[in-house]
Parts: C-alpha cells; sequence; structure tokens
C-alpha cells in the first residue's frame, strides 16, 4: 500500500475503533494480513464508505458497502515458509515473517488443515527469500466455498518432491495436492506444476447457481465466493446483445453470463487461463462463448465495434490509456467496469469521457484489510 493511502487508512481506523472493541486474533498487530480486526465490522464497512466518498467526491457517490462474512470467507491463502517460520509476513516488513498457527479468515477446512500442516512442515527445508536459497517457498490453500472442495499446492525452488510422507499424511483432507516449481527471483507463488505421486486431481471445482468452474492451482478465482457471485448476478442484469468480456482470465464472467446474452467474447493474454476457459466452457456444455488467446488492446483495435456490451475487470494498475482512447472512439453502448482498484477505477473513469455512470455499487470483498470492490454500469453519452 502507498504511504499516502496507508496513513488515511490508519487515520481511518482511529476514527472508526471503539474502546470496548478489540481483536479476537492473538496474531493482530504483528502478522500484517490484516488491518482492521480491531475495529468493528459495522464500522469497517462505514471506514471503507468514507474512504470510496472522499475518493471518488465530484464523480459518484457510494450509499453503502455490501457486506460480507466477516471471517471465515476466504478461498484462497499463501502461506510464506521462510527463517524457520510459516506464516504471513509482519505488518510493514518484507523482511520478517509472523509464524501463524491459524488464521480467522481461511475458511474452516483449509484452516484446520493448515494446523495439521503447520508442525508437519517444520521439519522441511524453508527458503530464504533474501538470499534466495532452500527449498519450500510457499504452501498455497484453496477451498471453493461453494462445494468446499479443498486444494493445497506446495510451491518449491527445486524440482524435487521431499514431500510424499508429509503428502501422504494430509491426502484424505484435500482434493487436490500440487508442488508447483519456481526457481525464480521474483517472489512468486506460481509456476511448472509437478505431479504428485498420489492419485493426481489437477483441479477442485467451484459452483456459482448453475455454472461450474474448474479451478487449476495456477488459475486466477475470486478470493470471496459469496460477495463475487453477488456481483456476477449484477453483472448478468445489465448485459444484452453481443458482449465482449476483456481480461478474462479462466472465464467467470464470461460464462456465467453466457445465457443471458446473444453472444459473448472473452479476451485474455494468459494461455493457461484461455486453456481453462475452454475446459470451463466445455464441461458446462455452452455453444454461445468464445475465449480468445490475445492482447486486449490488439482485440479492441480490430473488433470493439461489434459489440453491444463491454465487461471491464482489469489488473489493479487499471487500464492502459491506448484502451481508454480505443473504448472512447469506438463506444460500446454499455460498459460494466467491475475493479479491484478505486483509485485506478477513478483514473480510468476520468478517462471514459464519452460515459456517464448509470449505477455504481461497492462490495466489501475483502473483510479486515483495506481493499474494498466496486462494480459501475456506464452508460455511452
Amino acid at each position: 500500500m502507498k504511504k499516502k493511502k496507508r496513513k488515511l487508512f490508519i487515520d481511518l481506523a482511529n476514527k472508526y475503533r471503539e474502546s470496548e472493541f478489540s481483536s479476537k486474533c492473538e496474531y493482530f498487530g504483528k502478522c500484517g494480513g490484516c488491518m482492521f480486526q480491531d475495529i468493528p465490522y459495522k464500522n469497517q464497512l462505514l471506514l471503507k464508505k468514507e474512504y470510496l466518498n472522499e475518493l471518488l467526491k465530484d464523480i459518484i457517490e457510494a450509499d453503502n458497502v455490501i457486506p460480507s462474512s466477516s471471517l471465515k470467507y476466504r478461498n484462497r491463502m499463501d502461506m510464506v515458509c521462510a527463517f524457520g517460520k510459516i506464516g504471513l509476513r509482519e505488518a510493514g516488513s518484507y523482511k520478517f515473517v509472523t509464524d501463524i498457527k491459524s488464521c480467522n479468515i481461511m475458511q474452516i477446512k483449509t484452516n484446520e488443515l493448515y494446523k495439521k500442516l503447520h508442525s508437519l512442515l517444520k521439519e522441511i527445508e524453508d527458503y530464504n527469500y533474501l538470499t534466495h536459497k532452500g527449498y519450500l517457498r510457499y504452501v498455497v490453500f484453496r477451498q471453493a466455498y461453494f462445494t468446499e472442495e479443498v486444494m493445497v499446492s506446495f510451491v518449491t525452488a527445486l524440482k524435487e518432491n521431499r514431500l510424499n510422507t508429509i503428502i501422504e499424511q494430509i491426502k484424505d483432507s484435500a482434493n487436490s495436492v500440487n508442488i508447483i516449481f519456481n526457481d525464480g527471483l521474483a517472489d512468486q507463488s506460481f509456476g511448472d506444476i509437478i505431479e504428485t505421486s498420489i492419485p493426481y486431481n489437477p483441479y477442485i471445482e467451484e459452483k456459482f447457481d448453475n455454472i461450474t468452474y474448474r479451478i487449476s492451482p495456477n488459475s486466477f478465482f475470486q478470493s470471496n465466493s459469496p460477495v463475487a457471485l453477488e456481483m456476477y448476478r449484477k453483472i448478468k442484469e445489465n448485459v444484452k446483445g453481443k458482449t465482449l468480456d476483456l481480461y478474462s482470465g479462466i472465464g467467470s464472467i464470461t460464462l456465467y453470463i453466457s445465457d443471458s446474452v446473444e453472444k459473448v467474447t472473452g479476451v485474455e493474454i494468459v494461455d493457461e487461463a484461455v486453456k481453462s476457459a475452454e475446459d470451463n466452457k466445455n464441461l458446462n456444455n455452452i455453444k454461445n462463448a468464445d475465449f480468445i488467446l490475445g492482447d486486449v488492446i490488439d482485440f479492441a483495435k480490430e473488433k470493439l465495434n461489434e459489440f453491444d456490451t463491454l465487461i471491464l475487470d482489469p489488473p489493479r494498475a487499471g487500464m492502459h490509456p491506448k484502451m481508454l482512447k480505443l473504448i472512447n472512439q469506438n463506444a460500446p453502448e454499455k460498459i460494466i467496469y467491475m475493479s479491484c482498484n478505486p483509485a485506478s477505477f477513478k483514473d480510468d473513469l476520468i478517462g471514459l469521457d464519452n460515459y456517464k455512470i448509470e449505477t455504481f455499487e461497492a462490495f466489501d470483498m475483502f473483510p479486515q484489510t483495506p481493499h474494498v470492490e466496486t462494480l459501475a454500469v456506464l452508460k455511452r453519452i
């Protein structure tokens, strides 16, 4: 978090704390995973509403922030293994790790599995990410909220399997167990998948209404399924005609809205994500969805004017200025913009000067943290 933004949230946190309320997490204050566990959840929503309205003043007003379960909601947790500890980095510091034995924001099944693995993994060599030496970098836990299927991925810096004994002890608690090889200097929890020696299942499944998604170890999927589903339902209410979904990932939005449009096309630059999207399309027997592997700007130059509705769910940095220019020039009738970063959403909104906001809503995708998700429907002027 940038210093200015962090100071703003610290000031807001001080405003919304209540003297008689305290965090129930023993790691709060040292662990960098959560910032607001010492603030009542109703106040966290007010805090985020105030932040949004300060950031977006003179543009749009947030009436409220739609709530989530405040704990036990996360689909994914990446636990770092370093310096003899397993957990999350300390608050405000990249160089230190807080040893965590359980986590209140993890879903119940993955938290129980993590507590078991925490002691088992102490015998495995970890990875010093400062000197880039060692073996086990991360343990990544994923749990599908609606199906409750569990995946565990061990990210290693060496192309070796030293984990079979441990995997045997936890295999009945997970639907998918993977070893992911990553020897790069970048601090990343994805890479090449090494199949384990136990019966190997390369994915878990999640279900949003009538759509089933297969999620592989390197796939991006929303970290709060109930909130994501609520947002997808809102998107579905606003689509029509020929629809384009840019930055489509594994096709989660593309496929979910497919039965409400004439045709939908998803564009994504990550090859593995497009392959997953095609697999999910076939799994759900969807005929009116296509997925394109390629750069969104290159696709938009050639095809943007063929679509009635444009769905945007860009990375945190927002959209490239060239994309904003292309959208203004070709001006689809309606844009549905889902954003994980209100600041970049604001910048993009200013750049989309051929559009006005029709509806705007905020969703608490990440309780206990400063992050807030927004969904705007924009109409061509």
